[in-house]
């Protein structure tokens, strides 16, 4: 045997030991393929093009729509963030007290509803709207939001200011940051209410935007709904009718805002929900109240008639199960919703086809375990959605898969080495005498 050993080693070693490293690491890349870790990701939105950083529906006519006074204006879909009317969209203007949006945002963003203010003397020294505080006077964050929300309080908009932003300047900083992050790149805020002020301007499209993000926070959209608030003030006490009036007489209306000022003149954004669409329409520099409320109407009316919310694939909706061989199937679940703002009546029409990833360590919640590509009629890629593990696989299940797939290929390989081993001893065998 000790020939057959030096026999072995010399002719047959190097070659062997090549194949054994070859196989493990073979059944390594086959087996034990971890999961590609990513970051969250937005909606996924279809039926749209973009245009100077505007995403319009594809076909959009606005030479179609009504005519309408308001020198600015857009009608977006509020669920989808696709823009089905413009008008002058990118023009700068006087956003008067819609500016109190993104000062009701940011305080939603950084503070609580329970948080306690005072009002300072540069708080309440501000003209009306107000809610005459005096100063030293403390109320909720959401009391106050109610005041300024629907009574237009400016007083209420420095008290936020101040304490969110340490002085009104910090907060105007604040609020041209967030404008940024939220894309609203045509935007410069000066103050928290709207008041005139030179480089005080916005866009209907960036307020569209910043409107769009305000109503993501429930808070907001349950006070900008709200039609009367009973205000409790030091010295002032007063059943607050919200001054949005197309809450009170346009069907589906879910809130939002009114501006005024004299060289901003008429500003309002409203949005109105009907069935499961929802519209956001912006209108700026209007001469009169009733000329803004009616191109606002006129506006809202004929993006319900011509378009509608189709939601393709809905986020957390289980698509498929991920075979685990011997283990337990995981629920294959939508990561990102899939939506389209489409022309009513025609709907999209997308196929799903599934790639699954097989991971071989333990699978949580969230991990990715494929992608469902969605086609067109024609068989054109429409897009392309992860899909992650709607469960965890338990323990033991995922013991066993893991174990099969560890022993399998290194019993092979033994296998091999055996078969390897006894072909040599014969071939060596010396000769019986």
């Amino acid at each position: 045997m000790g020939f057959v050993a030096w026999a072995f080693s010399r002719h047959w070693g190097r070659r062997f030991l090549t194949f054994i490293m070859a196989s493990l690491i073979s059944s390594v890349a086959l087996f034990a393929i971890p999961g590609v870790a990513r970051a969250d990701a937005l909606d996924v939105v279809l039926n749209e093009s973009v245009r100077d950083g505007i995403p319009y529906v594809n076909g959009e006519d606005s030479a179609k729509w009504p005519s309408i006074v308001s020198n600015a204006a857009v009608v977006m879909d509020m669920d989808t963030g696709t823009v089905v009317y413009a008008k002058n969209p990118l023009v700068s203007h006087y956003p008067a007290s819609i500016t109190k949006i993104m000062t009701a945002l940011l305080a939603l963003k950084y503070g609580k509803l329970s948080d306690e203010l005072t009002a300072s003397k540069d708080a309440v020294s501000q003209p009306p709207d107000k809610l005459y505080m005096v100063p030293g006077e403390k109320h909720s964050l959401q009391s106050l939001l109610y005041g300024m929300l629907l009574d237009s309080a400016n007083d209420v908009a420095v008290e936020i200011a101040e304490h969110y932003g340490g002085t009104v300047k910090n907060f105007a900083a604040m609020m041209n940051q967030e404008a940024k992050l939220l894309g609203a790149t045509h935007t410069h805020f000066d103050n928290p209410n709207g008041l005139p002020d030179k480089k005080h301007q916005t866009t209907a499209y960036d307020m569209a935007v910043i409107a769009r993000a305000a109503m993501q926070y429930p808070e907001f959209r349950k006070i900008v709904q709200t039609k009367y608030y009973d205000w409790q003030g030091d010295k002032w006490h007063a059943k607050l009718m919200n001054l949005n009036t197309m809450l009170f007489n346009y069907p589906g209306c879910i809130g939002l805002k009114t501006g005024f000022t004299s060289v901003a003149h008429e500003t309002l954004v409203v949005a109105a929900k009907r069935g499961d669409t929802t519209f956001l329409a912006v209108l700026m520099d209007n001469p009169t109240e009733s000329s803004i409320r009616q191109d606002a109407t006129s506006l809202l009316n004929y993006a319900f008639r011509h378009y509608q919310t189709q939601t393709i694939e809905q986020k957390g909706q289980v698509d498929g199960q991920v075979p685990r061989g011997h283990g337990q199937p995981v629920p294959a679940v939508v990561k990102q919703a899939v939506m389209a703002t489409v022309p009513k009546g025609q709907a999209l029409q997308a196929q799903s086809v599934i790639r699954y990833a097989l991971p071989a360590r333990a699978v949580a919640k969230g991990d990715e375990v494929g992608t469902m590509d969605l086609r067109d009629t024609d068989g054109r890629l429409l897009t392309s959605v992860p899909l992650d593990a709607g469960a965890n696989v338990p323990k033991s299940g995922q013991a066993a898969v893991t174990l099969a797939r560890t022993l399998l290929p290194l019993m092979f390989v033994c296998a091999l080495a055996l078969l390897g081993i006894a072909r040599l001893v014969r071939r060596w065998r010396p000769p019986r005498m």
